[in-house]
Formats: structure tokens, C-alpha cells, sequence
């Protein structure tokens, strides 16, 4: 017996299966996210291509692309941050490591609600549906509100100085 294991404490039979559920979901859960985001990216690509080659319409389908690229962006940033919570280097600072993942969420989602109300001003000031304005306007709204709760969260979570 080496020192080591001398200074570990016993785990429990629950804490061992939930030992091994980790090493099981985290990298299936990281492949299903991953395996979505591509497909939405297959997704885009046709969205893109299609109109393009049936209509020779290029616009709507680069608003179709667009907004499935930021969803299939989103789904990767979340199997990035899944896999790496089972990286076991880093299982020391898991604070740290929830701070940087919920960060980079959120911005990422920001960025996907400031990218669809632009879109969506585009298209309805082309489609002359100025009534419809109001939508984009909430989402800028609500993308205001999480990027200053994001703010808020990254200063209560700050370490102290």
C-alpha cells in the first residue's frame, strides 16, 4: 500500500457508480451533441445550396443557413464543454472550470440572439413588414438581459482579489 492511498478516504458503493456513469454519459452525451451539431451544419449547407440551385435565389437561403449555423455552433460549444468535464485534469478547480463553460455558453447564445434579430430585421424590411419589428426588438431585449445577468454572474463568481 502506498502513501496515496493511505491518505484517500473510503468511496462509498454510490459514489463509485456515479463514477461510472460519468465515464459513460460524459463522452456519449459530448458524441450525441457533437453528431447534432454536424447535422445541423449539413443542415445549413443544403439549406444554402438548394434555393441557390432550384430558384437561383441566393438570400433566403443564407437567412436559412445563417440562423442554422449559429444553432449548430450553440450545440457544439455545448459537446465542447461537456467533454470537457471529463477531462480529469481538471477535476481540481470545478468552480473555475463551471465559470469558464457557463461564460462561454452564454456568449454563444448572445451572439445567436443578436445574430436572429438581425436577420429578422433584414427580412422583414424586405418583405415591408415593419409591423413585425417588435420581435427583433425583444430578442436585442433579451439578449441585453442575459449578456448583463452573464455579467452579473462572472462578478459574483469572481475570485477575490
Amino acid at each position: 500500500m502506498n502513501m496515496s492511498e493511505v491518505n484517500q478516504p473510503q468511496r462509498g458503493p454510490l459514489a463509485r457508480a456515479f463514477d461510472g456513469m460519468h465515464q459513460v454519459l460524459v463522452p456519449t452525451f459530448t458524441l450525441l451533441f457533437l453528431g447534432f451539431a454536424l447535422l445541423y451544419v449539413y443542415y445549413a449547407v443544403s439549406a444554402i445550396v438548394i434555393p441557390l440551385v432550384q430558384d437561383g435565389d441566393l438570400g433566403e437561403g443564407l437567412f436559412k443557413g445563417l440562423h442554422t449555423c449559429v444553432v449548430a455552433l450553440a450545440i457544439y460549444e455545448l459537446a465542447e464543454i461537456v467533454h470537457q468535464e471529463s477531462d480529469q485534469d481538471e477535476r481540481q478547480n470545478a468552480i473555475l472550470r463551471i465559470r469558464r463553460g457557463v461564460a462561454r455558453f452564454g456568449s454563444v447564445v448572445v451572439v445567436a440572439l443578436v445574430l436572429e434579430s438581425l436577420i429578422m430585421v433584414v427580412k422583414y424590411s424586405q418583405q415591408s413588414l415593419a409591423g413585425f419589428l417588435y420581435y427583433p426588438a425583444m430578442l436585442i431585449a433579451a439578449a441585453a438581459l442575459l449578456l448583463v445577468a452573464l455579467g452579473m454572474f462572472s462578478r459574483l463568481t469572481a475570485e477575490p482579489a
